[in-house]
């Protein structure tokens, strides 16, 4: 899994991505970006995330989540 690569698409696009969550270990399909014009009125920016998590916006419920890198199973562009 490239997660750079999905970083980069999430800068500029909405991504499904696949993921099983931690609390439930369900798995689940969200659309997820970090371009602010899919954001509505109050977007933020944001760039060079490191670490486990990867902190993105949900265009559906219009919240931020964090995810568990490891748990992200596989991702691709939608919008």
């Amino acid at each position: 899994m490239d997660i750079e690569k999905l970083k980069k698409k999430l800068e500029n696009h909405i991504v499904l991505i696949k993921f099983e969550s931690l609390k439930s270990q369900r798995t689940y399909f969200r659309e997820y970006t970090l371009c602010p014009d899919f954001m509505g009125e109050m977007p933020i920016h944001i760039k060079n995330q490191s670490g486990d998590k990867l902190i993105c916006y949900d265009t559906d419920f219009k919240k931020w989540e964090d995810l568990q890198i490891d748990t992200i199973q596989e991702w691709k562009v939608v919008g």
